[in-house]
């Protein structure tokens, strides 16, 4: 299974080309901070990935309309190595998210006000939308239509 999740700031704004048959995409960065305490340390640490992305189609296209460097947003996708080759014979590979799904989430300080924050792009086909849990409810009663049989784990 190749599947990535990303939660992060976009670390410039997105940029938009089309390929030569009218397809949009659109290329940015995720920048993804996670904070940790280093062996025999007291104060937590920072560190921060930029990860790049790429989008195709309409949600390259949406992305490059409501994306700005600063926002906070969510990617799910899947991890891609291509390779190519530069103008003087070298080969170089390219490592990046391709991304089937952008949401835009609220940053801290826009935790639990306003409305809902916009997604961008589909889930992959078969994929389930999550279900809403009832008001102060846990992840038990998020429900699930399959048996315990069937789960493969």
């Amino acid at each position: 299974m190749n599947s990535v999740q990303l939660l992060g700031n976009l670390a410039r704004d997105p940029e938009i080309r089309f390929t030569k048959t009218g397809r949009a995409m659109a290329r940015f960065t995720v920048a993804c901070t996670n904070t940790y305490i280093p062996y025999g340390a007291q104060e937590p640490r920072e560190i921060t990935d930029f990860v790049p992305c790429v989008a195709w189609g309409n949600l390259a296209e949406t992305c490059g309309n409501n994306l700005a460097k600063g926002s906070r947003v969510f990617v799910e996708g899947r991890y891609s190595t291509r390779s190519y080759e530069t103008p003087d014979g070298q080969k170089r590979y390219v490592t990046e998210v391709v991304a089937n799904f952008v949401a835009q989430t609220m940053g801290s300080e826009h935790q639990g006000n306003g409305p809902a924050a916009p997604s961008y792009g589909a889930p992959q086909a078969g994929a389930q939308q999550p279900k809403a849990a009832a008001p102060g409810a846990g992840f038990d009663s998020m429900g699930s239509s399959a048996p315990d049989d069937d789960i493969p784990f």
